[in-house]
């Protein structure tokens, strides 16, 4: 039966709390938006899949509310390679855009083509996540070309730190995505993730990026998002943000809980 990657083991074994359970099942794997949009460079174990549902919420400046429940699979294909797809089952407006398209079929793929040797080393794990946006209602049907460089170092004594610098191409104005005239959007995101126990993790992030809503404004997000592994193969994240600088569309409240099944 397959299990989510484990990073992990050398902390908890620092911890003395490493047993077989906790070896399988890591509450400190990162998935874009699990529970924050900071991602990590390790994939899921090859033959395992994991299924994570979630409902989301933000709210922008202008009052504007949004609410949806979206659903990812995730399948490890081969030895450090990770295929997934996602989609959006109940949304509400489409304006202001977003960086993720809310009517939309997610795919992509990531592979691991570099992995940190032990605790502390000074090369990071090193991946490459590319994922295909599909617009299946509403207007338009442009679909979004999305691909990010992700770097994770195990920093030894509890802490990992996670940096990812991406860019996304839309080849033209697409409502619920980006505005008419940015067809195309850099980000940076920057954080740590810090085991609190064997079973639960804490992470605190930090995003930069173009706002994809005017042309020539950039936006700051921080983050912040804990996860329980609440049994051997379900672990509960939740988490939180809001943005900086994109004016009336900047989005003043950003929240999520979401459940990963892993099996």
């Amino acid at each position: 039966m397959g299990r989510l990657r484990v990073w992990a083991v050398v902390l908890y074994g620092a911890f003395g709390l490493v047993s077989n359970v906790g070896a399988q099942v890591s509450p400190l794997n990162l998935s874009p938006g699990f529970p924050t949009q900071l991602d990590d460079a390790y994939p899921v174990n090859q033959h395992a899949v994991v299924i994570q549902p979630a409902i989301r919420f933000d709210k922008t400046a202008s009052g504007d509310g949004r609410g949806r429940q979206t659903i990812d699979v995730r399948w490890g294909v081969g030895a450090g390679t990770e295929l997934f797809v996602g989609g959006t089952g109940v949304r509400g407006p489409l304006e202001p855009g977003t960086m993720d398209d809310p009517r939309a079929i997610r795919a992509g793929l990531l592979y691991r083509f570099t992995r940190q040797q032990g605790p502390g080393g000074l090369e990071p794990s090193l991946a490459v996540r590319t994922t295909v946006q599909i617009p299946i209602s509403g207007p338009g049907s442009n679909p979004a070309l999305r691909a990010e460089l992700l770097s994770s170092w195990d920093l030894t004594s509890g802490w990992f730190s996670h940096t990812n610098v991406g860019y996304q191409v839309v080849p033209g104005g697409q409502p619920g995505l980006q505005s008419s005239g940015v067809n195309g959007v850099w980000f940076m995101r920057s954080g740590f993730v810090k085991a609190l126990w064997y079973d639960i993790g804490m992470v605190a992030n930090v995003s930069y990026s173009q706002n994809p809503n005017q042309l020539g404004g950039n936006v700051l997000t921080p983050e912040v998002g804990f996860m329980w592994s609440i049994a051997q193969e379900w672990i509960l994240t939740c988490g939180g943000g809001r943005d900086f600088g994109g004016g009336t569309t900047e989005a003043t409240m950003r929240a999520n809980l979401g459940l990963s099944w892993v099996w």
